[in-house]
């Protein structure tokens, strides 16, 4: 119901502008005279829900209509002075409907090009008219806060983060951060004390290679003002949007964002990021206790990592972090997720080739590992369609209704209405050096990984990471790097955690469509149908389900 009435309002927009371009055009017939002076009256965005807005301001790649009289007969459209394309066929008296360009396009914001102007030009043949209106960069975020404790009146503070740019004001208010809400920004109430002292220390505009946008790497430096408060939130307001972070005179509640493995072998390095990661006292999951001096802090109390040495004992479900600020606790070495581990979780099927299942030798890759693992060190590989592989069930004679039923982690681990977005097949891997997505002439992208999932229902669950696009010329299309991890990086010769969703392996809805389903058969296999001869050695281990809570990157 919401898409068609949206569609509703889009149409009725679109008529709005229609019998204004009509209206325009019969005025034209009735009289050749090109009216009055232009002047741009507006600014709206073609979006029913915002129909009756008008803004001053807009992102790069927006669609905007400038509403104003006599812009008829227009022959040039500037955006900060800059000439920018509109269709002839869609201008009228009283509009004109452009895009903004994006920076990857080659179009520049005032932001970083000062001789440039914030307004709008429209040329026609009758006049101009200028509307003052900013093109933004994007949306600001802060991802570390950078000062010595206890933070005092007159102390130097370094805000780390993306696109501080165009910023308007900075205050401190004596609100939490737990309290706002940065979906929709109001300005809080409470004490606010402004700050009038800061600087731009750092502003590294450049190319996101991932997403082929621009951003800006920002740092900026303060001095704190008299505070009547220990503890509250510092608000950064940019012309794109507003960005805001717990503050604390001393050490506050630490926040964590990232966890680099919730399940490690051992030897693997943990690394654990956030906010008012400072003053570590411990680090604890199940019955271990990781040693005070194994752990290494960073000086900007946004980093924490630790070498992962022993495993806890079965009933472990969380990493704590304890600082003199406080604990916090996320999801680790949960047992109940395993599938199956080459040691004591899980039963091989036997068939073959079949990945050699190996004891750590610290003189040779992987160098640790946590008892047995897979070894997928089979040298080079060609015109193969069935490949070395590991293939489990969960063990035999625990049959129902004829299937060997993995025992799938319980609702309160893993929530029934989880998407399978977030639901992900995870193991441990160890790249030897495979340099998985070279291309050649005959073969751009050669081997890939095909995983298979058996369920109660015969269904056959695939994500091969490989679309033909030409069979015969072996073309292929890869959706992720192969054995990336969750992000989409392949990092070499260091243990890390690989995850494909189960939404890309074919379960398309939530976790409890897949406790329905069931799984009693995992296969990940090696293949390479290519002519080109290619070089595989990689381990595995510990292969599992990791559900990532949305919102956060543990």
């Amino acid at each position: 119901m919401k898409r068609n009435i949206f569609n509703f309002k889009w149409s009725v927009f679109m008529m709005m502008l229609i019998g204004a371009m009509q209206l325009s055009v019969t005025s034209c017939s009735d009289d050749d005279s090109t009216g009055g002076t232009p002047e741009i009256t507006a600014v709206r965005v073609p979006d029913p829900a915002k129909a009756d807005s008008t803004f001053t301001k807009s992102g790069p790649g927006q669609v905007i209509a400038i509403i104003g009289k006599n812009l008829d007969h227009t022959l040039k459209v500037y955006i900060n002075d800059q000439e920018v394309y509109f269709n002839p066929m869609m201008n009228t008296d009283h509009s004109v409907i452009v895009t903004v360009p994006s920076e990857a396009d080659g179009f520049k914001l005032t932001a970083f090009n000062s001789d440039l102007k914030d307004e709008i030009r429209v040329e026609t043949t009758h006049g101009t008219a200028t509307y003052a209106f900013k093109i933004t960069a994007p949306y600001p975020s802060i991802s570390q806060v950078k000062a010595d404790y206890p933070r005092e009146t007159g102390d130097s503070l370094y805000l780390y983060g993306l696109n501080l740019v165009d910023v308007e004001k900075i205050y401190f208010t004596d609100i939490e951060s737990a309290q706002l809400d940065s979906t929709v920004w109001e300005t809080p109430g409470g004490n606010h004390v402004e700050v009038t002292d800061f600087k731009e220390v750092l502003q590294d505009h450049h190319l996101n290679k991932l997403n082929q946008s621009y951003e800006t790497s920002s740092v900026l430096g303060l001095v704190v003002p008299e505070l009547g408060f220990e503890k509250g939130t510092l608000v950064v307001e940019c012309a794109a949007g507003t960005t805001y972070v717990g503050f604390y005179k001393y050490p506050g509640q630490p926040v964590i964002s990232y966890l680099s493995s919730e399940m490690p072998v051992h030897g693997e390095k943990v690394v654990i990021r956030g906010l008012e990661l400072v003053d570590v006292q411990s680090i604890t999951y199940g019955d271990v206790t990781v040693p005070y001096e194994d752990i290494t802090q960073s000086d900007t109390y946004t980093e924490v990592s630790f070498i992962f040495d022993k495993e806890p004992a079965v009933g472990c479900k969380d990493l704590t972090l304890t600082t003199s600020g406080g604990s916090v606790s996320v999801p680790f070495y949960n047992y109940a997720c395993m599938l199956f581990n080459f040691d004591d979780y899980g039963t091989d099927l036997g068939w073959s080739p079949a990945a050699e299942l190996m004891e750590v030798d610290e003189e040779y890759p992987p160098y640790s590992a946590s008892g047995q693992y897979a070894s997928f060190d089979i040298g080079n590989v060609a015109q193969q369609w069935w490949g070395t592989m590991v293939y489990f069930i969960r063990e035999w004679g625990t049959e129902f209704n004829g299937h060997n039923l993995f025992i799938l982690p319980s609702y309160d681990v893993i929530p029934a209405d989880a998407s399978t977005k977030d639901i992900y097949l995870a193991c441990e891997i160890f790249n030897n050096n495979t340099r998985w997505d070279e291309s050649t002439a005959e073969s751009p992208k050669n081997a890939y990984i095909r995983y298979y999932i058996h369920t109660t229902t015969g269904e056959l669950q695939y994500d091969n990471g490989f679309d033909w696009e030409d069979y015969n010329l072996m073309w292929g299309k890869f959706a992720h790097p192969v054995l990336c991890d969750i992000d989409n990086q392949q990092p070499q010769r260091e243990w890390y955690r690989h995850v494909v969703s189960l939404d890309d392996l074919g379960f398309k809805g939530t976790y409890a469509d897949v406790v329905a389903a069931g799984l009693d058969e995992v296969r990940m296999q090696i293949i390479n149908q290519s002519t080109v001869a290619m070089k595989v050695s990689f381990f595995m281990d510990n292969v599992r389900l990791y559900y990532r809570k949305p919102g956060t990157n543990y």
